[in-house]
Formats: C-alpha cells, structure tokens, sequence
C-alpha cells in the first residue's frame, strides 16, 4: 500500500491492475491501427506527438514500483514531507497544526479539497471530548 503524509498517494492508480490493463490496451490500439499511418492528417494544433505518447504509456506501464513518500519515493523536497519527517508525524492528520497549516497549497489545483479531507480524518480520530469541541 502507497502511504504518503499528506494521503495523496492512497488513492494513487499507478500500478493497480485494471489501470495497467487500460494501459495495455491502449498501447495495443496504437500498434493495431498503425496510427502513424493516418495521423498525418491531423496537422499542426489538431495533432499531438504519438511518439510521445508511446513513451508516456511505456513509462506509465513500467514504472509501477512507487510506494509513497513514507517509503522513500516521492519528491525530497516537498514541503509538507520534509515537514512531517522534521515533526516525526506519521501523518498529517495527527499534526496538531493542520488547521493553520499552509503547506497544502501547491495541492489545490491537482488534489482541492485534499487539506480537508485530512482535517476530517484528524477529527475522527480525535478523542470524543476534542470531537465536541471541534478542535
């Protein structure tokens, strides 16, 4: 299982079986239908690089090792890894700072609403008379 501080990685598709297979499948659309037979004739800004392409499916289809920042993959300089691993918190959710935390803002555009989603883990695991409070 992929585990990550800020919880990104648990949903993370990268090598889950029917991923793959949607993967493969693709691929071998490409090579049946031989599209750089007719992709010719979509020039300019109508087209895209099928070479490219290619190379992301077979990155995609060889790279499925990633286990999450906890386990050392990830980017080392991520922010709110390096400060997970500073504190010694396991996960973001039992950092007693979440709330005012800032550090979740370069993941708005890609993960919005993942902050809150780790505010309310954090809330369920609190204690009853903390869940009360609101804390």
């Amino acid at each position: 299982m992929r585990k990550s501080y800020c919880g990104t990685c648990e949903g993370c598709q990268l090598g889950a079986p029917d991923f793959l297979k949607a993967l493969a499948t693709v691929k071998g659309y490409l090579e049946t239908f031989r599209v750089d037979w007719w992709a010719h004739c979509f020039p300019g800004d109508l087209g895209f690089s099928f070479t490219e392409f290619r190379q992301g499916l077979d990155w995609l289809l060889s790279h499925t090792e990633c286990s999450g920042c906890q386990d050392g993959k990830g980017d080392d300089r991520c922010t709110i890894r390096l400060c997970a691993m500073r504190r010694q918190q396991e996960h973001c959710y039992a950092c007693p700072d979440l709330m005012a935390c800032e550090k979740f803002a370069f993941l708005a555009e890609e993960f919005p609403g993942q902050k809150a989603r780790i505010r309310r883990r954090q809330l369920k695991a609190a204690p009853p008379e903390l869940q009360a409070r609101n804390i």
